[in-house]
């Protein structure tokens, strides 16, 4: 509302001193005209150009430099007895120097209004390059904090459940050994049902904890890919194969989490949408830079960069998007519909590209 607000007024503004200028330009000419009188035309007529530089519209300028040059003219052969005209009177050579007086006002005007926008714009850029170096920075700190959060509740859930877990079927190991044969006989199938629970729960605590943070990311990228593809293809069918030129060299934590959790996701949409039945994950390094692709044979879509997201679409693309962006990797998707999809993440290390 205050932005909506501000370009009215602006526009308002501008529109008076287009009036006020287009007005004074025709009374000074109206006044030139009837007072028969030399007037020093490029003071006088400096005025309304002052005016329409303050619209900031070059082409307002200079339309009214036209007309006020012509006005110049026309005045002085109004003014002028009839067949008195010489290319030396001194009242012509006083209009035409007054001319040139004009041109040379309008010229430093227009250098004016182009010096301005070019300082609005710079002081624009800087404040949106500014605005997207701070949206990252707070990007960056969120995706930090997000993965300390899953570290932190990846140990919890370790070291407070898991424990307990793997206690309360030993407790029922223990009971179901000091039980007597009668008793065993009549209460086995509840406690084969609890044992199996417990196992059950077990294994599903385990399960989240390795999807919030797998202890085989310490070692590297490339190993935790590897557990991930075994895991993955165990879970949805779906067969995926990691492809790593060896060796990876090892990155910063923050890069190396943030490759990890997009191919999650790349290989979440191929699960949910591609409709697949093999993935491919291929890791490429270089001294200067590492390159992530995950691709997949499924039904493949039309890339729409534009377009925003949906309810059910469109939200993974932006996830992995922000993911790249908080590292400064730069991500892109090619796909097409019944040729799969392919997503490609690529990092650059500053400080080897600088060395080099």
């Amino acid at each position: 509302m205050m932005t909506l607000a501000f370009v009215k007024s602006l526009l308002k503004s501008n529109l008076i001193m287009l009036l006020a200028a287009i007005t004074v330009a025709l009374g000074l000419i109206i006044v030139d005209l009837t007072t028969r009188v030399e007037l020093n035309v490029a003071t006088i007529y400096s005025l309304p150009l002052i005016l329409a530089a303050a619209t900031r519209s070059r082409r307002l300028l200079w339309s009214l430099t036209a007309l006020l040059i012509t006005a110049t003219f026309v005045v002085y052969f109004l003014q002028i007895p009839t067949g008195t005209f010489t290319l030396h009177e001194p009242f012509f050579v006083n209009r035409v120097l007054d001319v040139v007086a004009l041109l040379l006002i309008a010229w430093l005007l227009h250098i004016w209004m182009t010096s301005m926008e070019i300082s609005e714009t710079q002081a624009r850029l800087i404040k949106e390059q500014n605005e997207k170096l701070e949206a990252a920075m707070v990007s960056r700190r969120m995706v930090a904090v997000q993965e300390s959060e899953r570290r932190l509740l990846a140990n919890n859930l370790h070291d407070l459940i898991g424990q307990k877990l793997t206690a309360l079927s030993l407790n029922l190991h223990i009971v179901e050994n000091q039980l007597s044969p009668e008793q065993v006989t009549r209460i086995s199938t509840r406690l084969d049902v609890s044992l199996q629970l417990v196992d059950e729960t077990a294994e599903n605590i385990r399960d989240v904890i390795t999807e919030l943070r797998p202890a085989t990311l310490d070692y590297g990228l490339a190993p935790a890919l590897y557990w991930y593809a075994e895991q993955f293809t165990k879970r949805t069918g779906v067969a995926m194969a990691v492809i790593a030129q060896e060796p990876v060299r090892r990155l910063p934590s923050a890069v190396e989490e943030a490759f990890f959790r997009i191919a999650q996701e790349a290989l979440a949409n191929v699960v949910k949408y591609a409709r697949s039945q093999k993935a491919d994950v291929t890791l490429e390094s270089t001294p200067q830079s590492i390159c992530l692709t995950v691709s997949d044979d499924g039904c493949g879509f039309v890339p729409a960069a534009n377009r925003p997201p949906d309810r059910n679409h469109g939200w993974g693309l932006v996830i992995m998007r922000e993911r790249a962006a908080t590292v400064g990797a730069q991500l892109s998707v090619e796909s097409a519909p019944g040729q799969g999809t392919k997503v490609f993440v690529r990092w650059r290390d500053e400080a080897q590209s600088d060395d080099a």
